[in-house]
């Protein structure tokens, strides 16, 4: 194995077999688990049977996940007509539907559960903020592309695909720093994507590492493809899920595009061939754009959640 370094830099990257690195992953006595809580609403939701009574029920065991909830639903994005707060879970339940509290708990989840690191290699609000926006921006997407997608997919998957698809980046940054700060360093110097200089210092990139994880916290298979193939939809083997995965791809650069976030990549850029495909045009990704900083504007509310 090769051992990259820089003339300026202290420390030298030894590049990690990919088993090895999965192995420290899985080994790591501190690797955070999802919530309790998130996984019985998983459950509930998926369950035909449930009410909003039973979701409300599960989610009294959270007092800060039910925070957020009453927070999201007194929000600019779901206010109620008459003006009047909701204080109360269950009505807040049956307002968002189960699916959006559910997401709320989830991808809170995900983001709380490595926010303990004293040095972050990022800024982390505008991390959150580049997820929060490619969630937006995949919905928006949705919306335009809905004639063009076989695939079933509802707008809050496409909103919760976008927000967890970079999730690969804090497991980095939490187990193999080192490597993913000269990864980061080196994107930067040479105004590449982050992803090919991942696999050179790390041994693998962001998006695989991010599908293991989605696949031991048991996210589902639309999640765990989004999360590993987002940056090249089109290589995904199950063609049935890359639909999803062209949203968050396209997505994923609008908001690079826009400056809505750092996610950390320096250089951005997306497969025309997924453009085409959804049978959209750089005009109207431009409309798409457009509308995006508009929402991005509402956005503080869900950056908030992550607090």
């Amino acid at each position: 194995m090769t051992e990259p370094a820089y003339a300026n830099d202290n420390y030298i990257a030894t590049v990690r077999d990919p088993h090895e690195l999965l192995g420290i992953f899985a080994a790591a006595e501190d690797l955070p688990t999802l919530p309790e809580v998130v996984v019985r609403l998983q459950a509930v939701v998926n369950d035909p049977y449930s009410s909003a009574r039973d979701v409300a029920a599960i989610m009294k065991d959270d007092p800060a996940i039910s925070t957020k909830v009453l927070k999201m639903v007194n929000s600019v994005f779901y206010a109620p007509t008459c003006g009047e707060e909701i204080t109360q879970l269950q009505p807040a339940i049956a307002r968002l539907g189960f699916v959006t509290v559910v997401n709320i708990a989830l991808s809170t989840s995900v983001f709380k559960a490595f926010l303990r690191i004293k040095k972050p290699l990022f800024d982390r609000h505008e991390f959150w903020r580049h997820c929060i926006c490619v969630g937006i921006t995949t919905s928006i997407l949705h919306d335009y592309c809905r004639d063009s997608i076989d695939q079933r997919i509802t707008r809050d998957m496409a909103h919760l695909s976008g927000i967890v698809h970079d999730m690969g980046k804090i497991l980095f940054e939490r187990y193999a720093y080192e490597e993913f700060h000269q990864a980061l360093k080196s994107a930067q110097a040479e105004d590449i994507p982050s992803l090919k200089e991942e696999a050179r210092f790390i041994g693998m990139g962001h998006d695989e590492a991010g599908a293991w994880l989605a696949n031991h916290w048991k996210l589902g298979r639309e999640i765990q493809s989004v999360v590993r193939w987002h940056h090249d939809p089109l290589s995904c083997p199950d063609a049935e899920l890359q639909p999803l995965i062209k949203l968050v791809h396209l997505a994923d650069y609008i908001c690079h595009d826009q400056n809505l976030g750092d996610s950390g990549n320096p250089s951005a850029s997306y497969d025309y061939r997924v453009r085409d495909e959804l049978n959209l045009t750089p005009e109207k990704i431009n409309e798409v754009a457009d509308i995006v900083l508009n929402e991005a504007e509402n956005s503080e509310i869900l950056l908030s959640l992550a607090e």
